[in-house]
């Protein structure tokens, strides 16, 4: 993006406070109040509509005035059970407003107020899909993509929207259909690939905060929400109703929608991916349905972070034999690039990485895909202009590589303090052929008298071959090169061995143990999701497992004050 307008368009829109955005859309009521007074402190337009006045009128007033006794239990004891950033909770089915029209009544807290949601219900029609019976329809052991395409089929027969799409962010939060199931109307997108531009910075923080979003008519009218004269403007962010961008409203309408539903994935406390669903005429999910597509999403992303979490380990585990093997070897010989030649298996498989070289003065050991001087030469120097301080890396091969061939991926760490010996990993190019979802290069539209931004109004397939990048090095690849780094120091000076080597042994046990810890914070997130999933003889054996673990755990501190008592 080289326009200077188009760019200074962009970054106005990144910054839209989208979960300010002062309305509701129009199929439901909102009403905020102070939970201490009951003094209501917000009011949408239509909320005033639906108990006989303007919404005006009803700030100030006391929320007891618009509920019977029981309904003001229901949404007080709903709150009450709330925690910060939790999804708004269905309250109950009510009776609300001058006719006591029936309504589903969702509640939650944001900023010290509690939000009530109403949505006029509809009598009867058929019960939804319960959410245990759309997971009983997957199968966790099942390859990719056949998993993916299950979970797309499920929600489509949950919702009846006409096009679920599991839609993957990828590292540079561009997203990749990876399944798609379709009722007939809409076209297929499987396999495209969308910019990140398409889903902005703030868009996708709520969607990490709120789990599903529904637009049941793109076409709809904003209802303005009413606040007291000089108060902040209500934090709309998990309100269901919440008005969405009108940019995002116009790229629907673009693409042939007109109703829409997400799912978010989340892995690791990381927007993993979306369920993105789509109906060329209006539709409305009810709160039953949204309910079960949440938990139906949460146990997806139980799946996705029990298996990211499985390759994890297995990967350490790996690599942890590998430098075990390649440490025995240092200490047993006389010489770091003797052990390294010796042992050059045992250095690459405790890297994630397709070649690796190790230098120090005239000295270099190159394994792998071994990468000749014409590329040591300008790796050295982008390693002593990036990294003379601290480890880093490219996955761009332009960034460091004047050539046109070999590796693309380039991954540098000084060995001493003094950069005299550095720890080189390569990774090949990986050369993609992508279908983009339209051409990324228009990804928007400028409003040149406005300088306003908009969606692009093509979708149709573009594609483009991508040459010179790599695989990008991840916070665990630093993480191993760090680990080996620190274990080649070791042994780099053979006159090292007694004081710099006990510091890099010290550094060494400090990496592992915030290795184990952010492993364990993985484990506690991945369990706090898994609860609402396990039965009682499930939940035995997890606390058994819990249990074992921690007696564990408690055994070296026990032994440290035995050995200092």
């Amino acid at each position: 993006m080289t326009d200077p307008q188009l760019q200074a368009a962009y970054d106005a829109c990144a910054r839209e406070p989208i979960h300010l955005s002062g309305a509701i859309q129009p199929h439901g009521a909102l009403l905020a109040f102070a939970p201490r007074t009951g003094a209501i402190a917000a009011a949408s337009d239509n909320a005033g509509e639906l108990f006989g006045t303007d919404a005006a009128a009803l700030l100030g007033h006391p929320i007891d005035e618009l509920f019977d006794g029981h309904v003001l239990e229901l949404i007080r004891a709903t709150a009450a059970a709330s925690r910060p950033g939790d999804f708004p909770r269905l309250a109950g089915l009510v009776n609300a407003g001058v006719w006591g029209g029936l309504h589903h009544l969702s509640v939650h807290v944001r900023a010290d107020l509690i939000h009530v949601e109403l949505e006029p219900a509809a009598r009867g029609g058929a019960e939804p899909l319960e959410a245990h019976a759309m997971i009983a329809g997957l199968d966790a052991g099942a390859h990719a993509a056949a998993f993916f395409q299950a979970v797309a089929e499920q929600v489509r027969t949950l919702t009846g929207y006409d096009r679920v799409m599991v839609y993957a962010f990828r590292h540079d939060h561009s997203g990749e259909v990876v399944a798609e199931s379709l009722g007939g109307e809409l076209s297929s997108y499987a396999g495209l690939r969308f910019p990140a531009s398409d889903i902005p910075p703030q868009a996708r923080a709520l969607y990490l905060a709120n789990r599903v979003r529904v637009i049941p008519d793109a076409g709809y009218v904003p209802v303005p929400v009413r606040t007291a004269a000089q108060a902040a403007p209500l934090d709309m962010s998990f309100d269901v109703l919440r008005s969405v961008s009108p940019i995002h409203l116009e790229y629907l309408r673009n693409m042939g929608v007109r109703a829409s539903m997400s799912i978010s994935l989340i892995v690791d406390g990381r927007l993993w991916g979306l369920i993105a669903c789509h109906h060329p005429q209006p539709r409305l999910v009810g709160p039953r349905e949204r309910i079960a597509a949440d938990v139906f999403g949460r146990y997806v992303s139980l799946l996705l972070s029990t298996g990211d979490l499985k390759r994890s380990a297995a990967a350490e585990a790996v690599a942890r034999l590998h430098r075990d093997r390649l440490e025995q070897a240092l200490a047993q010989s006389a010489s770091l690039f003797a052990a390294l030649r010796e042992q050059p298996d045992a250095l690459l498989g405790a890297l994630a990485a397709d070649a690796a070289a190790v230098v120090a003065g005239d000295d270099a050991v190159l394994v792998g895909a071994e990468p000749d001087q014409e590329v040591l030469a300008p790796a050295l120097a982008w390693a002593r202009s990036h990294a003379r301080h601290a480890a880093a890396g490219t996955a761009a091969r332009v960034d460091w590589n004047p050539g046109e061939h070999g590796p693309a991926g380039l991954f540098a760490a000084p060995l001493d303090d003094g950069a005299g010996g550095w720890l080189l990993l390569f990774r090949n190019e990986q050369v993609e052929h992508v279908r983009w979802a339209g051409s990324p290069v228009d990804a928007y539209q400028l409003d040149a008298g406005r300088l306003t931004i908009g969606p692009r109004t093509s979708f149709a397939e573009w594609n483009e071959t991508v040459r010179g990048t790599a695989e990008p090095w991840s916070e665990e690849d630093a993480e191993g090169a760090e680990r080996l780094r620190l274990l080649l120091s070791r042994y780099l000076h053979a006159d090292a061995r007694d004081g710099a080597a006990h510091d890099m042994g010290g550094r060494l046990v400090r990496l592992d143990a915030h290795g184990h810890r952010r492993r364990l914070l993985r484990l506690a997130n991945l369990l706090a999701d898994a609860a609402e999933h396990l039965d009682a003889s499930q939940r035995t054996q997890l606390d058994e497992a819990i249990a074992s673990m921690e007696a564990a755990l408690a055994l070296p501190a026990g032994a440290d004050r035995r050995a200092a008592g």
